[in-house]
């Protein structure tokens, strides 16, 4: 069943009331009275996010490709009305659709689009993917290409840096991915290419470097791995190419720097590449360039409670707040990235079944849940509450302060999130605190023994009963019913 969204709906946008995922079951078309002339392309959408310099005050941003048969990627502008009432169409990335563009020259007035990007009026889920299915599993080897513009000359860092970010030693990311996955992946096989010139200068690829979020990086992309083509087989010895490309470039680019997916063919291999866009201030700290290449993994941000318009105000996911106090230090890679909540550890399936308690309605269950830095366990390493009658539900995971990334976080505590799929950060880290914190490493997100999460709504409530050396252990009860037995038999 095919799902369409259009910028201009019935009166006052009305079924914008419904969330994406209903108007994905019911198949909704909407189309405006008197709507100018539209072009229609087909192919695979690809989700970019654009993550600003830490401390900037620059908000995050969404950029969406297409990618047609023909090879021709177009970048589109759309506007943040469609993103917000489809999630930021994450839950497409990687899949088929139908764009309609508006006609060139008819675009929105003050609309100021770079060259090559189109307004987009409207999309269609039309299926189709290619995206993997069944998580992330498996060995996913990254190249690493230095890019300086035709005016930059310097090269803030030599090539035994950029290769030794690869390494399975502590610091470095495939030791990172190893660890954060519990060895379901590695990046065996990651290797760097040495400083290639670009043909344009600076301002060529990016009007006003340092901010805004207009690079060009369609191009950027399309001269980088020109650029290093001589120097590197893409196709990695006609293995099915590397998981994705790294681009390091020697100057700023916009706001931002970006990760991602890349349709593209490269040495006799077309396929949407992991892909990430870094300036130097993202590689010298390796927790954003493993925030990066977590989106090219398929990960949206994660954020608190605050329900302001950062994604950033959570220390317990690098793909929140990747760099901050809480995080490890290297004296060679800087900030290091800590672990992704179990909501993404799910979603890239990396926590086995048997590790992973789900409690439904009428149920009350107490057991020991471990913290998620442990190599393994053979207690559980989450607990899953689905909301009855809805997609909604609630993690309970255990973060302690141990392990090579988790090591500086705010406290050892049980963490609550309320997971919505179709929202643009899908996992948010309860806050019982009134108002909620700006920043998640508060009280009110940190449980511990002898504290009661409840939410009456649902009937669940959560007790942390006592702490072990690994782990929690809680009680978990689901419905009201349930809910006062547990209660009459502490009276």
């Amino acid at each position: 069943m095919s799902a369409f969204f259009h910028r201009a709906c019935p009166s006052q946008n009305s079924w914008f009331r419904f969330s994406w995922p209903v108007l994905v079951a019911f198949g909704l078309l909407c189309f405006s009275a008197g709507a100018q002339a539209q072009e229609v392309r087909e192919g695979l959408l690809n989700v970019l996010f654009g993550d600003p310099r830490p401390g900037s005050g620059a908000p995050p941003v969404r950029l969406l490709t297409l990618a047609e048969d023909n090879g021709t990627v177009t970048e589109l502008h759309v506007s943040e009305e469609l993103l917000n009432a489809a999630g930021g169409f994450f839950a497409w990335n990687g899949s088929r659709v139908r764009v309609h563009l508006r006609q060139s020259g008819n675009e929105s007035p003050g609309l100021d689009l770079r060259p090559g990007m189109r307004q987009a009026s409207a999309l269609t889920l039309v299926g189709g993917s290619d995206a993997p299915d069944g998580g992330v599993s498996g060995s996913h080897p990254w190249v690493s290409i230095l890019c300086k513009f035709a005016d930059i000359g310097a090269e803030p860092r030599n090539l035994a840096y950029f290769q030794g970010m690869y390494a399975n030693a502590p610091a470095g990311l495939d030791h990172y991915w190893r660890e954060v996955s519990y060895n379901n992946i590695d990046i065996v096989g990651s290797t760097a290419v040495d400083w290639v010139d670009l043909p344009g200068d600076q301002t060529d690829y990016i009007p006003s470097p340092g901010s805004g979020s207009n690079a060009n990086l369609s191009q950027l992309f399309t001269d980088c791995t020109n650029a290093a083509n001589p120097f590197v087989d893409f196709s990695n010895g006609g293995t099915g190419g590397f998981s994705g490309i790294n681009m390091m470039f020697n100057g700023n680019l916009d706001c931002c720097a970006w990760g991602g997916g890349r349709f593209a063919s490269l040495d006799g291999v077309s396929k949407t590449w992991r892909t990430t866009w870094n300036p130097p201030w993202s590689f010298s700290n390796s927790a954003v360039i493993a925030h990066e290449m977590g989106h090219g993994f398929g990960l949206p941000h994660a954020n608190n409670w605050d329900g302001d318009s950062s994604p950033y105000d959570s220390p317990w996911d690098v793909m929140s707040a990747a760099q901050s106090q809480h995080s490890m230090q290297d004296p060679t890679y800087g900030n290091l990235g800590q672990h992704i909540n179990m909501y993404h550890k799910m979603q890239l399936d990396w926590i086995a079944p048997a590790r992973l308690l789900q409690v439904n309605d009428g149920e009350i269950v107490t057991a020991t849940i471990d913290a998620s830095a442990l190599a393994s366990t053979s207690n559980y390493f989450a607990a899953r509450l689905p909301f009855v009658g809805s997609s909604q539900y609630y993690t309970v995971e255990v973060r302690k302060r141990i392990g090579n990334y988790d090591g500086d976080l705010p406290g050892n505590v049980v963490i609550i999130h309320h997971v919505v799929p179709g929202r643009s950060e899908p996992s948010w880290a309860y806050d019982a605190a009134v108002p909620p914190a700006n920043f998640g490493d508060n009280e009110g997100t940190m449980w511990r023994v002898g504290e009661t999460f409840t939410d009456l709504d649902q009937g669940i409530t959560i007790t942390v009963l006592s702490e072990t050396t690994n782990g929690f252990v809680v009680t978990i009860t689901r419905g009201v019913e349930a809910i006062l037995d547990f209660k009459q038999g502490f009276e």
